[in-house]
């Protein structure tokens, strides 16, 4: 039961159905990095939707990016502090 509580045993799990649906193996490493950078990739996101009128691509390709990795971000920083909190009642 506490595998299902883990984070990445949950992106993993996802991204595996998905590789298995689609033969693709290189997946499950993907979504690691993803949720490993999802700080990072968040800013960058927020860099391009600010700039977006000076770049090559469409500023909705730049909101669109920032609104999937906010998603991924908030979903991390939720499960990360769902942790803490658990951690600190079972401290207490």
């Amino acid at each position: 039961m506490s595998l299902l509580k883990n984070p990445a045993a949950i992106v993993s799990g996802l991204f595996a159905t998905v590789a298995a649906l689609f033969n693709i193996p290189f997946v499950d490493g993907i979504a690691f990095w993803i949720w490993g950078n999802a700080n990072q990739l968040f800013y960058i996101s927020s860099l391009l939707a600010t700039v977006s009128e000076q770049l090559p691509f469409p500023e909705k390709y730049a909101t669109q990016a920032l609104i999937a990795t906010g998603v991924i971000l908030l979903a991390k920083l939720l499960l990360d502090a769902g942790d803490d909190l658990e951690d600190s009642i079972e401290d207490s």
